[in-house]
C-alpha cells in the first residue's frame, strides 16, 4: 500500500474529518477489518492505547501508518 492509499484509508475512518481517529472511529475500523470477530471493549481500549503512542487520546496519521504498516 503506498502513502496515498494509506492516507485514503485513514481519511475514511476519520469520520469527523478532524485529522485524527478517536476511540469510536477506531472501533469502527476494527469492525471493518474483521466483522466476524467482535472484540471486547477492554481489548479495543488496549489496542487503541498501543496505537496512540503519544497518549493524547487520538490516533494521528503517523501513528496510524506505523501501526498499519507494521501489520503482517
Amino acid at each position: 500500500m503506498d502513502n496515498s492509499e494509506l492516507q485514503l484509508s485513514f481519511d475514511y475512518f476519520d469520520r469527523d474529518k478532524n485529522g485524527t481517529i478517536d476511540f469510536g472511529e477506531f472501533c469502527e475500523l476494527l469492525d471493518a477489518l474483521d466483522s466476524d470477530s467482535k472484540m471486547e471493549d477492554d481489548a479495543r481500549r488496549i489496542g487503541f492505547d498501543i496505537v496512540d503512542s503519544d497518549n493524547n487520546g487520538t490516533i494521528d496519521f503517523e501513528e496510524f501508518a506505523g501501526w498499519w504498516l507494521g501489520q503482517d
